[in-house]
């Protein structure tokens, strides 16, 4: 049995790989693969495709940031509910390009804020993508995929040392982007007494302090706002982070303070906290409300449980899951797909939001993008028609459905489905045209499958599209922000497209093993 949980190591590795990353390389990392929200959330044509050569900094704090002026996001709705919206930001790329600049002029000291050597939570939500076969490289994949490094705290790291406990506590920050104050980031990175009382409470506005400095971009970027953090952008990832990790600080500190012996760990807002009684998983409600308070925060009540174990400590959705598929097939009769699919579909009605449509759309998919199951004039539609319904039900997963379509269509035996599918399309396009602000996301993602894989042509109308995200997506054109010339930040969509298919765009069919 291992001495150091594997919680623990997952926790001292982080801190070894992000402090041996050069701050040069984060920095490009951030301009470049950082800068827009996860790649389900816009189409690869959404791209840095010009930034600085060099490293720069385009307002100066010890001339009171002369030139900066108030901008605000470009906002990018995506529908979470039938009922509503998460919105992501896209922050105006000179003042993003100056929040990397500051992150990365002080790396260590951000590594240390998010990694803090007094907090026993451990975070499995590093902004960074680490190298942890290569140390000192960074990683390729974007923040969303680190889902699976919380998949597998729950589902092993968790249960290994569980044995330990007899309750779990599950909590979540309310409406935690939107909710940081960003006055609260220097005190975070500083100590909330050195920023508030330090320097007879001169501190508060002295820019030599790093997380002054950012907490000004931060509210320069939304408009002169002092709370609320964009949704999307790598950069906004690193500051919570270190929100949170202050956070955790504050609660260890009250944990060991009360005894209480427990097991913490974090996916961004999101905590699994392992004790050793009912009554210690009351206390430490308690006392993550109190400490979540220290920084203007709120714990959501209706995501937070106590359960005893082993309840709360797996997904019960895998389970389902793998009852109705208990292992790989390399191909699929339209019987076995069609029961799999009603299946999946079930299981989401009784767990919705969770992963089990990823799934199946992952395991009817080779690793190469085939789908494994034989489309053709005798069930095209029936496909297409079910596919698309799954994007109804999770909407997250609908880039996914045109990822599948995409490499049905430029597959040997796709010639013959371009056309009927094209025109199921383009109906499903004119019938979300009609109310085009709720449905942009979708259309989006339409309008870009069609536009880079050339098929735009064989419209009989194309649709006239007033959003500016919406529109871009199918024309490659548009500026987001135009006192910008240092960026480009859109590429031509038959350029993206030969670029890259939306499968490897979105790099998410192939889930680690530990996730099966």
């Amino acid at each position: 049995m291992p001495t150091t949980s594997p919680i623990q190591q997952h926790r001292e590795s982080t801190r070894d790989l992000a402090r041996a990353l050069k701050p040069s390389d984060v920095y490009r990392w951030l301009l470049e693969y950082g800068y827009f929200p996860e790649a389900y959330v816009l189409p690869p044509c959404f791209r840095v495709v010009k930034m600085p050569a060099t490293q720069k900094r385009y307002f100066d704090p010890n001339k009171g940031f002369k030139g900066l002026k108030e901008a605000e996001f470009v906002r990018v709705h995506f529908p979470k509910t039938e009922l509503t919206d998460r919105t992501f930001g896209i922050i105006e790329p000179k003042i993003h390009n100056d929040i990397a600049y500051h992150i990365t002029r002080n790396w260590k000291a951000m590594v240390d804020a998010m990694i803090p050597s007094d907090s026993i939570v451990s975070s499995y939500s590093f902004p960074i993508p680490v190298n942890r076969k290569k140390p000192g490289r960074m990683g390729e994949l974007r923040s969303g995929r680190m889902i699976y490094e919380f998949i597998t705290m729950t589902d092993d790291a968790l249960a290994t040392v569980a044995y330990r406990f007899t309750h779990i506590v599950k909590a979540d920050i309310k409406n935690f982007y939107p909710s940081v104050y960003t006055h609260s980031l220097a005190w975070a990175i500083h100590g909330k007494r050195t920023i508030r009382h330090g320097g007879k409470g001169k501190n508060r506005r002295d820019m030599k302090f790093v997380g002054n400095r950012l907490d000004k971009l931060f509210q320069m970027a939304n408009d002169g706002c002092t709370n609320g953090l964009p949704i999307g952008p790598a950069v906004s990832d690193i500051v919570s982070e270190i929100v949170a990790s202050a956070v955790d600080r504050v609660l260890s500190a009250e944990l060991k303070r009360n005894h209480i012996e427990c097991e913490a760990v974090r996916f961004k807002d999101d905590y699994r906290i392992l004790v050793s009684s009912e009554a210690d998983a009351k206390k430490v409600v308690k006392i993550l409300q109190s400490s979540l308070k220290e920084y203007n925060l709120e714990l959501s009540d209706e995501k937070t449980t106590v359960s005893a174990l082993p309840d709360g400590l797996f997904r019960p959705w895998v389970s389902r899951y793998h009852l109705v598929h208990p292992k790989r097939k390399n191909r699929f009769t339209w019987k076995q797909f069609r029961e799999l699919y009603l299946a999946v579909v079930e299981i989401d009605r009784h767990y919705p939001n969770t992963g089990v449509i990823d799934r199946f759309l992952a395991d009817i998919t080779s690793r190469k993008g085939k789908l494994k199951i034989i489309v053709g004039p005798f069930n095209l539609e029936k496909v297409v028609s079910m596919l698309l319904m799954l994007g109804t039900l999770r909407v997250k997963a609908f880039p996914k459905i045109m990822a599948i379509l995409e490499q049905a269509i430029r597959s040997d035996d796709g010639n013959g489905l371009t056309e009927p599918l094209v025109s199921h399309l383009e109906a499903y396009l004119h019938k979300l045209s009609s109310d085009e602000a709720r449905n942009k996301y979708l259309i989006s993602w339409i309008g870009y499958f069609l536009a880079s894989n050339g098929l735009l042509q064989l419209l009989k109308k194309k649709p006239k599209l007033k959003d500016p995200i919406a529109n871009s997506s199918m024309t490659g054109r548009g500026r987001l922000f135009g006192d910008a010339p240092d960026f480009k930040l859109i590429e031509g969509v038959k350029m993206a497209g030969k670029r890259v298919s939306l499968f490897k765009h979105l790099d998410v069919f192939n889930p680690p093993k530990h996730t099966e």
